[in-house]
């Protein structure tokens, strides 16, 4: 190894997370995921492998050495080798460097498939019941993102992101909004009577306190005033409130809202693919972890067959 080692990886990883963002479009969280994984390997790389000097010379027992020694959970092995296969493709597609097969070779790990955890809708209502905040703004402010995440199904990133020129009303009544997911993929999400009552009402407390930034959920006083709220606001108002309302802790976070969402419709007769729409899943595989909610509906559907024995 030599002391130009780690720049040199460090710079590949710096034009990759550029390529992400300029190129694929990805969210900055995607990104970040992305380059803190291969910056992790570059600086071990450099530390413990001293006859590498560049990615082009990384094999598969290289990478091998480092699963053995870090040893990470199923799921966390298999993010790291979608992050290592990223970031091959990029320098052998797009810098055109010959490549080793890495990460190519080495076969992820099968993971259990989980049902997604949830709240069952009286589970939702008694979560935001419990909602509270330092002042009555803030504790309506709460109510309203949660209700509001629960009502649309959407990411928090996307509800937080949220701009006033992305609703579209009818007359008074908030009708839909546009968002942008993963990949800056831009979705319509009509609102459900629960979104539409929680956006009315915190868009009636924002006109009250003449708050007129461009986002929809913004901070009404203080310095911060008119800037997005940020996740972690939330992330604890929902945690403290779950505990309030004596709910389990792991189904108490905005993303388990997601889950509540999805739940819902499919108790609610919906098909897989109205849900995968409506969350802005890319692939249907991603919204199959619902599909075990059917099976009410298709032992129902098998026992109206006519018998004929």
């Amino acid at each position: 190894m030599t002391t130009d080692t780690l720049p040199l990886l460090i710079a590949a990883v710096d034009r990759f997370s550029g390529y992400l963002k300029r190129e694929e479009g990805l969210s900055p969280a995607t990104i970040q995921q992305y380059r803190a994984d291969c910056s992790r390997l570059a600086h071990w790389l450099a530390a413990e492998r001293p006859k590498i000097g560049t990615w082009a010379d990384v094999q598969e027992g290289d990478l091998r050495r480092y699963l053995d020694r870090h040893d990470p959970q199923p799921a966390r092995g298999r993010r790291l080798l979608s992050s290592w296969r990223k970031l091959w493709a990029y320098l052998s597609d797009v810098e055109g460097v010959t490549m080793q097969r890495g990460p190519v070779a080495i076969k992820r790990k099968k993971l259990k498939r989980l049902q997604p955890k949830y709240l069952s809708p009286a589970e939702v209502s008694r979560l935001i019941s419990a909602v509270q905040g330092r002042t009555p703004e803030q504790e309506k402010r709460n109510r309203s993102i949660i209700a509001f995440l629960y009502g649309t199904g959407c990411r928090i990133s996307e509800v937080l992101g949220l701009q006033l020129k992305d609703v579209e009303f009818s007359g008074d009544i908030p009708q839909s909004i546009r968002v942008l997911g993963k990949g800056d993929k831009e979705r319509t999400v009509y609102l459900s009577p629960t979104a539409q009552r929680a956006l009315q009402e915190w868009l009636k407390l924002k006109a009250q306190e003449s708050e007129d930034g461009p986002y929809v959920f913004s901070y009404l006083t203080g310095t911060k005033r008119g800037q997005p709220i940020k996740p972690l606001t939330i992330e604890r108002a929902v945690k403290e409130a779950g505990a309030r309302a004596k709910l389990p802790a792991d189904r108490c976070t905005p993303h388990k809202l997601r889950h509540s969402h999805a739940t819902a419709l499919m108790q609610a007769g919906r098909r897989l693919e109205e849900v995968q729409e409506i969350l802005g899943h890319e692939s249907i595989a991603t919204t199959r972890i619902y599909a075990h909610l059917e099976s009410g509906r298709l032992a129902a559907a098998a026992a109206s067959l006519p018998d004929i024995l």
